[in-house]
Order: C-alpha cells, then structure tokens, then sequence
C-alpha cells in the first residue's frame, strides 16, 4: 500500500526539479503511463498540483524569510536575468550570507517573470521587491 499524499509530494517534487507544466497530469501520455503502472491510481488535477507548489512555495518563504531575518550580518546578492525558449523573460535573485555557524549559505529567494527588456531600472525594481516581500532591506548595505 502507498500513502497518497507521500506520491503527492513526490510527484510535485518531479514536475518542480524537471521543470514539468503541472498540467503534464492531464496529458494522454502521462494518464496511460501511470494507468499502466496501477490503473487504480488517482492522478491530481493540475490545479490540485499547482495548489501544492503554491502551498510549498508560501511554506518553504516563511522559513527562508526566518533565516535571513535573523543573519547576523549583511547579506550579498546576486541577479540572473534570461530569456526562455518562448521568449519570456526572467529574474533570479539570491541571497549570499554567512551564517551563525560562519558557513557561506547561498539561498534562490526570488525568481519572477519580467515584461519587456532587461534595463537596469526593471532589474532594480525586481531586486527591491525582492528584498520587501522577505522583509531584509535592512541587511543590504
């Protein structure tokens, strides 16, 4: 027997490091593969799966957020912006500190779709919501 929300977990957790569509539960393929495998299995929506990254997201932030509120010093960054295959563009932003333990720790704390061209100014707005929305002005310098 299997624990249904283990598989959960463990299918959110695939499609988020492969960077699968969550939507890839609802493709034929997909569906016939895991029927193959246990034609009783419940396969989740791909809200049910978009849900749970959103959940994890919002868990996984108020512990990042905790970290980094309480390093004892200052807190370096780095910005990574690209365009994907389909002519999106994205921001990364991480957070370098050394923590209490005096281990250098590097953290991705932001990642966000930008519009438009990658100018200073929208990497900088990005980079300043970036640090509200994790409450750390404060450890910038």
């Amino acid at each position: 027997m299997y624990d249904s929300n283990i598989m959960l977990d463990q299918l959110v957790r695939w499609i988020v490091i492969n960077q699968h569509p969550f939507t890839i539960v609802e493709e034929e393929n997909f569906v016939d593969f895991v029927r193959d495998l246990n034609n009783d299995a419940i396969i989740p929506t791909a809200d049910t799966i978009k849900n749970k990254i959103v959940n994890f997201y919002e868990t996984d932030k108020e512990k990042i957020k905790s970290i980094l509120q309480t390093v004892p010093g200052k807190i370096s960054f780095t910005t990574d912006a690209w365009t994907s295959p389909s002519f999106k563009s994205f921001l990364s932003l991480t957070a370098h500190f050394i923590d209490k333990d005096w281990k250098l720790r590097s953290i991705i704390i932001d990642f966000v779709q930008m519009y438009g061209s990658h100018a200073g100014s929208k990497i900088k707005d990005a980079f300043v919501l970036g640090l509200e929305s994790f409450s750390i002005e404060n450890k910038v310098k």
